[in-house]
Order: C-alpha cells, then sequence, then structure tokens
C-alpha cells in the first residue's frame, strides 16, 4: 500500500494573524495554485480580497454564507420545480417499471456535466493533488449512499429482497474492485506493461456495468409489459380531427387559452410553487420568472401538459451556452450549438402553440437535461465555495476537504428528489436514484480517471491514509446497511436512520482526528 503526504503541498491557507492583511491573501490567492483548483465561474477569493480589499477572513465567511444561502434556494428551485416534474413524466411515460427506469436514466441525466468532464480530476502540472481527486470521488460515493438511505428511511419503505441484495451486492464488489486497482502506483510509459493493464481494467469495468445495465432494462421492460392491461384504446379517424391534424398530431387544438394566457401560467412562480412557503415563493419570484422561459416543464398537473412551444425554442437556443463552460472544445461545442439550433428550427416549424405534441417525453428529456446542466454549475459554485472557505480558514489536509466538504449540492438536490419522489408514492423509483447515484460514480470512477489521462509518467492514483479510511467505511456502511435491512423484513425503518447516522458521525470524527495527528500518524512518502 502507498501513502501519499499531502502535508506537503502548498495549501491555500494563511497563518491566522495575517488574516488582517488583505494583499497577503490575495497574493497567496494569485501565487497558490490549490486555491484555483476547483474554480468554475467565479474566483472568490480574488474577487473579493484583491478587488474589493476585504480587511478580515470573517467578512468573507459572512459572504460566503449568503451566497451558499442564495444557490442553495436557486439549486432547490430548480430541483423540485424543474428538474422533477420532468423526471417524473419521463418514470410514467417509459415502458419499464419505476425502479428499473430509475435505476438506469438517472445516473446519466443528474451527472450529465459530471462526467462531461466539467473540471479536471488530475492536475497536469504535477501529481499532488490526483490523491485528493480520487478522495472527491470515494465521498461523494459515501455521501449520496448516506443521504439517500436516511431519506428513504425517514418516510420507510419495503423493498424487494432479491433487488436489494442485487443493488448491495453490485456496488460492494464494484467497490472492491475499485479500491484495487486504484491503490497501486502507476508509472506508466510508451509500451509499458502498466499500460495495457490499466486498459484492460478500464473496459472490464465498462463491459460489466454495461452487461448489467441491459439486463436491468431487459428484466424491467418485460416486467413492465406482464402487467399491462389489455389494450382497449380508441382508434382515431380522420372525422375526429380537426384540419391539419393528421399532419401535425392526433392531439387536438385547445381553443381555451390564448398564447398570452399559456405563458402566464408557464411563468406563474406563486402558482406553479404553492407548496412551498409564501415567503419562500415571494423571494424566488424573480429568479423563478426568469428561469421559466427557457426551461420547459412537462407534467401532467399542467394545462396541455405543460407544453410551451415558444419555452422549449428559446431552451434549445440558450442551452449551448449554458455548456459554454462544462469542458467543451471549440468544435464539439460548435457541433453542439449547430445541433441545438437545427433543433429549434425544427420545432418551431413542426409544433403548434395549441396543440400538446405527440412525443411530449422529447421535451421532457430537453428539460431535464437544461435544468441537469444548471443545476451542475450551481453545485460546482458551492464546491468552490466551500473549498476555499474552509481550506484558508482551517487549513484541513485537501483530500479530508473532498471527503467531507465536497457534493453538497448533489446530496441536497438527491435529498430533495427522494423526498419528491415518495410524496408522489413513487417509493421504487426513489430507491431506484438512490441506487443509481451510488453505482454510476464506482463503475464509471476508473474509466474517467484513465480518459482524462491521470495514469501518466507524471502522475499516480494513489490512495492517502485518509481516504483508505474512507473506502473502508464505505464498506463497513453498505455492508451493515444491508444486514439491518435484511434482518427488518428489507424493511427501510427509523432505525436504520439512526443507525446510519450514528456511522456518520463516527466518520467524521475519525477525519477530524487524523487531521490533528490523534490517530494514523504515519510517515508517509510518495
Amino acid at each position: 500500500m502507498s501513502f501519499a503526504d499531502l502535508s506537503a503541498v502548498q495549501r491555500c491557507s494563511l497563518p491566522k494573524e495575517t488574516f488582517r492583511w488583505a494583499n497577503l491573501t490575495c497574493d497567496l490567492a494569485r501565487s497558490t495554485s490549490s486555491c484555483g483548483t476547483f474554480v468554475y465561474l467565479i474566483n472568490y477569493l480574488t474577487y473579493f480580497f484583491c478587488f474589493y480589499k476585504l480587511p478580515h477572513i470573517s467578512i468573507f465567511g459572512w459572504i460566503s454564507a449568503f451566497l451558499l444561502l442564495v444557490y442553495f434556494n436557486l439549486l432547490y428551485m430548480l430541483t423540485k420545480y424543474f428538474f422533477m416534474p420532468n423526471l417524473i413524466t419521463l418514470i410514467e411515460f417509459a415502458p419499464m417499471t419505476k425502479f428499473g427506469f430509475s435505476f438506469l436514466f438517472f445516473g446519466p441525466s443528474f451527472f450529465l456535466s459530471y462526467f462531461n468532464s466539467v473540471w479536471a480530476m488530475c492536475d497536469p502540472r504535477g501529481d499532488i493533488l490526483s490523491p485528493m481527486s480520487f478522495a472527491k470521488i470515494m465521498g461523494d460515493v459515501m455521501r449520496n449512499f448516506v443521504i439517500g438511505i436516511m431519506a428513504i428511511s425517514k418516510q420507510g419503505y419495503r423493498s424487494e429482497g432479491v433487488t436489494l441484495w442485487s443493488c448491495m451486492t453490485f456496488i460492494l464488489v464494484g467497490m472492491g474492485y475499485l479500491h484495487i486497482v486504484t491503490k497501486k502506483s502507476y508509472h506508466v510509459h510508451t509500451a509499458d506493461p502498466d499500460l495495457y493493464l490499466i486498459k484492460f481494467r478500464v473496459m472490464v469495468f465498462l463491459y460489466t456495468f454495461v452487461m448489467v445495465l441491459l439486463v436491468i432494462y431487459v428484466v424491467s421492460h418485460a416486467t413492465f409489459k406482464r402487467s399491462l392491461p389489455k389494450d382497449n384504446t380508441k382508434s382515431y379517424t380522420f372525422l375526429d380531427m380537426d384540419s391539419g391534424d393528421e399532419i401535425l398530431g392526433k392531439y387536438q387544438k385547445q381553443r381555451v387559452f390564448s398564447k398570452r394566457q399559456l405563458w402566464v401560467k408557464a411563468v406563474n412562480g406563486f402558482q406553479n410553487m404553492k407548496d412551498s412557503h409564501v415567503v419562500y415563493r415571494v423571494l424566488m419570484l424573480p429568479f423563478y420568472f426568469i428561469v421559466s422561459n427557457f426551461f420547459p416543464v412537462i407534467t401532467k398537473d399542467r394545462f396541455l401538459v405543460g407544453w410551451n412551444k415558444y419555452v422549449c425554442f428559446l431552451c434549445l437556443i440558450v442551452l449551448p451556452f449554458l455548456c459554454l463552460s462544462n469542458g467543451f472544445t471549440a468544435a464539439s461545442w460548435a457541433i453542439l450549438l449547430k445541433t441545438c439550433w437545427a433543433l429549434s428550427i425544427v420545432t418551431f416549424i413542426t409544433t403548434h402553440p395549441f396543440r400538446r405534441p405527440d412525443n411530449v417525453c422529447i421535451f421532457a428529456l430537453l428539460g431535464i437535461i437544461v435544468s441537469s446542466v444548471s443545476m451542475n454549475i450551481l453545485s460546482h459554485e458551492i464546491e468552490n465555495i466551500a473549498w476555499q472557505y474552509i481550506s484558508l480558514q482551517f487549513d484541513v489536509m485537501p483530500d479530508i476537504t473532498a471527503l467531507m466538504y465536497f457534493g453538497m449540492g448533489e446530496i441536497f438536490s438527491e435529498a430533495v428528489i427522494v423526498r419528491c419522489l415518495q410524496g408522489k408514492k413513487m417509493f421504487d423509483a426513489a430507491f431506484g436514484v438512490v441506487m443509481s447515484m451510488v453505482t454510476y460514480p464506482i463503475f464509471l470512477a476508473f474509466p474517467l480517471l484513465y480518459y482524462q489521462g491521470c495514469y501518466n509518467p507524471r502522475c499516480s492514483i494513489i490512495v492517502t491514509a485518509s481516504t483508505d479510511t474512507g473506502v473502508q467505511f464505505i464498506f463497513l456502511i453498505v455492508t451493515m446497511s444491508l444486514l439491518h435491512i435484511s434482518m427488518s423484513g428489507y424493511e427501510f425503518r427509523v432505525s436504520l436512520f439512526l443507525y446510519v447516522s450514528t456511522l456518520t458521525v463516527i466518520y467524521v470524527t475519525i477525519q477530524w482526528m487524523i487531521h490533528f495527528n490523534w490517530i494514523l500518524s504515519h510517515r508517509h512518502s510518495l
């Protein structure tokens, strides 16, 4: 086992007695590369200490807390009122079981920007941040599982024994293999045997994962077909249609509302957010009004299932610009721009503002994509603030910071999604969402690290001592949760919520004890 001493890394931190000097903090932000490691849109340290000359770190702390409050409120709005309605529509229309569809679809839709290399997992300037990259992935896996299980247990759920054991066993096997292949320090050169070994292991991950997804799809689709009632749908004739319906679709034009009234219904945040507190609705009305003009919401709870031709048209126009900073090369972004604008023209020509389109799921998928990209932008801004403030204030080891404080936006959205699905009585879909959020990062972590160039002569993936503790706790939490659920008759009870909460508190305590060198104070070397 190889351990990395990240205490030698130039940290984004200053002695506490120098916090009052804004110029020192500005010099630190500009000279220390680790301060800007997770900068996505805004470098907050440079912005506040170099341009506004903040006199003290406490002021930056209050500003960071305010920004986090704003970002979390925006993230809640996007998740609950834009991402969730489209997801529920796809679940209801998909020819699969609720668990099967949510397991297969939720991972790639929710982590769309994450797997599109929003930020590089490895530092091209050297190997010092590679262990932290792996630590972040392990922290994401642990947080997704813990928060998901706690959200399900709070409401209660009874799972099928075969489904539960299959998912948990698949997670444990993938996690074990991931731990084995990443704890070795690879030295990759041209025609080096290690390079072929890495490629082989990447293919094993991808092949195994694809085969399991195919099995889930086949079983889920077959189960759904068997559960369908006999088809007694009415056959449409030309006599039942208005003029032009046989060309533009089978649904008739509505003649109740005008275009302006349909637009008002789409952007009326006070009505569409009626299940939230009045104060929250009033505060978020301006943001909802802006977002609803560009993000389609397809749901059966609205007139014409939420269809608005001009919102979908504008969504395709602005989508490439939202993806502009998502790691696209110039050529790939140009292709995305041409594709989206061509689709916007097709949408404008082939649809009618007063008629629900036949393939409404396509526009629900469009709403999921644009909301997922926006949610990912907010989540990364939350991570950036957490990284810069916590590193500056507490001087925590980089991998411990990644393990404990990253992914707050994702787990917040996960909790909102699970609770909304439970409110819709879609308990199987909620369970599938949690399993999908845990399984996809595990089986795509190693290929992601490989295809982003993490394995090269200068950069090796090394599991650090504190990261290894995180891996051990993942095995402990997943295994003990599986045994607890099995002994409870495959029910997610409140006792499981308390049990997982206790393990999480113990884990965080151990991580801080490692930080203060109370335990696991090895003398590490690269």
